[in-house]
Parts: structure tokens; C-alpha cells; sequence
């Protein structure tokens, strides 16, 4: 396979070492990339979630001033692809760096459902509790695009399950809001909690009365929610 320019960037910048083991992982070109990426669909905009995917967008993953590879950085992660992430992982790329739209690559691998690149970043130090500007975690972006065994890889980061993004919801509140409710008992095992309140006094079972879910009320009233 012809290498792309970004490719003999990357190769020439890792150690002797490193360029042996990175040579026999596949690598990508910068065609193939923008291909597989386009292919993403945009998904609606709910409870603060952003109503495109950052490149569906417009939304550019030019450099930050922390990696001049951010561009493949952030289009391996939309892809999950494992070979290319653990190669710039192994050339110090910073794991939570966000691209122009603000999200981080593990936001990324959570948003597209790809869980190994999810525990292969947990593994190496990504921070799982990093929230995008609407205070979105990779957490509720997963369980929002219903990609539920991302979620459970994210699981086992140490974060606050009880954290509110900037629309006051929980991840227990976006399960309610996106039809994930069995979700909730993996969220409640985790150190959840359905009676949280938010600032505004609005609990789980307050959002799913308001919307006239009957499913979920009885859900988490087993789980113990309380009026």
C-alpha cells in the first residue's frame, strides 16, 4: 500500500524502535480516511448534544498547538482504528487534546461506538471525565448515540456518574431521554444516583413524567426513585 504524506510524517518522527513495530500495522491515507468519514450520519441535537458529528459539521480538526497530528488523530478515533491510535499514542500524541469542534478523541470513539478504541485509550491514560462545551462527557455521548458497549468500557473510569452537563442532565437522565432505561441498574451498580437533583430541583423521574413515559417512570421507581 503507497503511504500518504501524513503517514511518512508520523514514521519519521518515532524512534528506531518504534518504526520497526509500526511497520507492520496497516496504515491509512488521507483519501481512504475522508471516506470512511463522510460516511458517518448526523444525529439529532438532544439535551445538549450537538446535532452533527464534529466533521458532518464543518468543524475542522486543524492543530491546537499541541500535535501537528491532531488531523489523524481525531479521524482514527471517529474510525476506531486501533493500529493507527496506538501508533501516535507511542509517539506521545496527548490523549486529551479536543479538535476545533471541542471534543476529545475518546468522545470520539464513544460517540461511534468503537469500545476496544475506548479501552485502549482508558488503558494508556485518557481522561474519561473531560466534558466538551456543553459539558457532554464521552459517557453521555454514548449512551445519547446508544452505544451501549462504550458506555460499559467508560464504566470503569473513576468519574462522578452523578455529574450535569449544562442542560442539568445526568447520564441516568440522557438513559431516560434516549429510550436506554435498562441501562440505568449498570448506572445505579456504578455509583449513580436516582434521586439526584439538579440545581433546578429536577430529578430522573421528574424528566420521564414530564415526558409521559410511562416505561421509564415504573423503571426507576423499582430502582428505587422517590417522589
Amino acid at each position: 500500500m503507497k503511504r500518504s504524506s501524513a503517514d511518512g510524517r508520523i514514521m519519521r518522527r518515532l524512534t528506531g524502535a518504534q518504526r520497526a513495530a509500526a511497520a507492520s500495522r496497516a496504515l491509512f491515507t488521507g483519501a481512504a480516511l475522508a471516506v470512511a468519514c463522510a460516511a458517518h450520519a448526523a444525529q439529532a441535537d438532544a439535551a445538549g448534544m450537538p446535532a452533527r458529528t464534529p466533521l458532518s459539521s464543518g468543524i475542522t480538526d486543524a492543530p491546537q498547538g499541541k500535535s501537528p497530528y491532531d488531523a489523524q488523530w481525531f479521524d482514527a478515533a471517529r474510525m476506531g482504528r486501533l493500529d493507527i491510535l496506538q501508533l501516535l499514542i507511542d509517539a506521545r500524541q496527548p490523549l486529551d487534546g479536543k479538535n476545533g469542534g471541542g471534543y476529545t478523541a475518546l468522545m470520539l470513539n464513544a460517540y461511534h461506538g468503537h469500545r476496544d478504541a475506548v479501552a485502549l485509550l482508558l488503558k494508556n491514560g485518557a481522561d474519561a471525565c473531560v466534558a466538551d462545551s456543553r459539558g457532554n462527557t464521552a459517557l453521555m455521548g454514548a449512551i445519547f448515540q446508544g452505544e451501549l458497549d462504550a458506555a460499559r468500557a467508560l464504566l470503569a473510569a473513576p468519574c462522578d456518574l452523578n455529574y450535569a452537563n449544562a442542560s442539568g442532565a445526568t447520564a441516568i437522565v440522557f438513559a431516560v431521554l434516549f429510550g436506554r432505561i435498562d441501562f440505568v441498574p449498570e448506572l445505579l451498580a456504578h455509583g449513580a444516583d436516582v434521586n439526584f437533583t439538579d440545581p433546578r430541583g429536577t430529578t430522573a423521574l421528574n424528566v420521564a413524567q414530564s415526558q409521559g413515559n410511562a416505561r421509564a417512570v415504573e423503571a426507576l421507581k423499582r430502582y428505587g426513585a422517590k417522589y
